[in-house]
């Protein structure tokens, strides 16, 4: 029989009681705990790999350095919880009050939390020091960030709505790989954030005649082409020669770069979701760890050598040798 037909043979435990108890390095992976509370426990250290929690209490429970890799929380409280240097890369929070704090509670200190492909629907981070997060891949609904620390975050791929950034502190937060950010975030945040920068296209046929003479000249007259941070999602680019352009961070998801010449161009950070590379040549690119894997590369042109080692694409792009 399947996998698939097995019941679930993880260990249940319901209607406990931890409330102030020492529970530093206790191992919980894998278990499903229901209706219990942890409410002022210690959890320093504390391994909750795949655990679910249901219906749980963390009100000011201390996770510092624990591990939450893949736990699930459904319906918990964790109002006034301390969470310094948590690893919580795929964890889910559903209808959860995440980290949520009053003026005189005490606060998350930076240690650069990721929380990879959590889920934050209806939870509040209002007063969170999240410094230097990397909140990669979220869904948040109905989310309050509202005078929360962001400084230094970075929420590549977040899917936001209906998310409250009123008094958030948010120098240096990193929203260029969410297009979503321009309708969530307040006009005083855009100044201070990096987002991808629209372009027109009589100001990109400018830039481009520019960059064409840079080439033509070996750099004497015009100038190298800066598409750092641009959004050129869903463009049409094709037969143009982008060689040495500087493509950092920009936002090429959808956009037809066919018979396209991007030798040694910089595509670090760049978002490339389905960008057709069509008979392109990538020679000497610089791309990030796998920067590929989602683009159409049938017949294109690059040297594996300056890709790095997780960057080729997946055998289903049909690559062909040069």
């Amino acid at each position: 029989m399947g996998s698939q037909n097995r019941p679930d043979q993880r260990r249940v435990e319901s209607g406990l009681d931890f409330s102030g108890r020492t529970l530093n390095r206790i191992d919980l992976s894998a278990r499903i705990i229901l209706n219990t509370t942890f409410a002022g426990a210690s959890l320093r250290g504390a391994n909750l790999t795949g655990a679910e929690f249901r219906e749980c209490s963390f009100m000011e429970t201390d996770f510092d350095a624990a591990i939450l890799k893949g736990t699930v929380f459904e319906n918990c409280d964790f109002s006034r919880a301390s969470m310094t240097n948590a690893d919580l890369q795929g964890a889910t929070f559903r209808s959860t009050t995440v980290l949520s704090y009053e003026p005189a509670a005490k606060m998350m200190r930076p240690s650069s939390n990721t929380f990879e492909g959590a889920i934050f629907n209806g939870s509040s981070f209002r007063r969170a020091r999240l410094v230097a997060s990397k909140l990669h891949n979220v869904t948040a609904n109905n989310v309050d960030f509202s005078n929360c620390d962001l400084r230094g975050s970075s929420f590549d791929g977040a899917t936001l709505n209906d998310v409250n950034f009123f008094g958030a502190q948010l120098i240096d937060a990193d929203f260029s790989k969410c297009p979503e950010a321009h309708n969530s975030l307040p006009e005083y945040a855009k100044l201070v954030v990096k987002l991808v920068q629209p372009i027109s296209t009589a100001r990109l046929e400018e830039v481009l005649a520019a960059h064409l003479r840079w080439l033509a000249t070996d750099g004497h007259e015009g100038l190298r082409l800066n598409m750092r941070g641009m959004d050129l999602a869903g463009r049409n680019l094709d037969g143009y020669d982008f060689s040495g352009t500087d493509f950092r961070g920009a936002r090429l998801d959808k956009a037809s770069m066919k018979n396209v010449k991007l030798v040694a161009a910089d595509l670090r950070l760049a978002s490339m979701n389905r960008t057709n590379f069509t008979s392109s040549d990538l020679r000497g690119a610089f791309l990030s760890k796998g920067a590929l894997k989602r683009a159409i590369l049938s017949n294109a042109n690059y040297d594996a050598a300056a890709l790095a080692p997780s960057a080729a694409p997946v055998a289903t792009q049909h690559r062909q040798a040069p």
